[in-house]
């Protein structure tokens, strides 16, 4: 009898033993997390962490050391980002180098805050006595459309169509005459008109002629009396060429402002786990 109760003892001791070790539900799943962060994998390891608290939300220890591996992981994923973007960001900038070569800058310091810049080869540049388009490109990255309309009936036009032999057509935005983006003017018996596109105003136009391929192109002034012309190549060109600088331009602006968000970030993060640990470190003191 005695032999049997001692092995009764014997075997609630070892279970007791067993049953400390085990790890918690809660316990586990910050260890996986833990595991995926190390590996790199921190999508998962932030579904990991977040799904801590749904486990158990009473395993305070477990909670408090995800909110440091999140802080950990989202550092390593700014880290990361900051690594890309400084890889980029050079090779963006000496594109838009070579791309500014083939532009000038028409700027009045005097009179404007801003300048354009114009593509070199645009036999247009500046043009108001025939009909055409023209195309800059702010200082900011910016481009502008404008349709210069000069002929002996007036058009009192305020929008651009383009359109291919398909059938594929693209719109500008509407400008309302307003004596400044949209004028007109008669002089010596010529009408003049001139309505300038901004950004998106005009992006799907631009879209639209550098994704052409070389394929003829129908530009149609819309306005009370119809007007139209086929699209040559030398504003082809200053098109295609300005839409390029201008999306160099916008990458290299994206691309520092997300230097600029991730080093932020990235300095914020590392004092936030230093005060974590110093806290943690002079909690375990007391």
């Amino acid at each position: 009898m005695k032999k049997i109760f001692f092995i009764s003892i014997v075997g609630l001791a070892l279970f007791g033993g067993a049953c400390s070790e085990k790890k918690s539900p809660a316990a586990e799943q910050y260890k996986k997390a833990e595991e995926l962060y190390h590996q790199g994998d921190y999508a998962q390891a932030k579904v990991a962490i977040d799904s801590i608290e749904i486990i158990d939300p009473r395993a305070f220890d477990e909670i408090r050391a995800g909110m440091q591996l999140m802080r950990r992981v989202e550092l390593s994923i700014n880290e990361r980002n900051l690594a890309y973007v400084d890889s980029l960001l050079p090779i963006r900038q000496a594109s838009q180098k070579d791309l500014l070569s083939e532009f000038r800058l028409q700027k009045d310091e005097e009179y404007q805050e801003e300048g354009h810049y114009v593509y070199k080869k645009d036999r247009n540049a500046g043009s108001v006595n025939r009909s055409c388009l023209r195309i800059q490109v702010t200082e900011d990255g910016q481009m502008q459309l404008m349709s210069v309309y000069s002929g002996a009936t007036k058009l009192d036009h305020e929008s651009v169509k383009v359109e291919l032999p398909d059938g594929t057509f693209a719109l500008t935005s509407v400008i309302p005459y307003d004596g400044a983006n949209n004028y007109r003017f008669v002089n010596a018996g010529v009408t003049t008109e001139v309505v300038t596109y901004k950004g998106k105003e005009m992006r799907s136009v631009a879209d639209l002629i550098y994704n052409s391929n070389g394929a003829k192109i129908k530009v149609s002034y819309e306005g009370k009396r119809p007007y139209s012309f086929v699209l040559d190549n030398s504003t082809r060109n200053a098109i295609s060429a300005s839409y390029e600088l201008s999306m160099v331009m916008f990458d290299i602006k994206q691309l520092q402002r997300e230097k600029a968000i991730a080093t932020k970030t990235i300095e914020i993060l590392k004092k936030q786990i230093a005060d974590y640990e110093s806290g943690r470190l002079s909690g375990s003191k007391d």
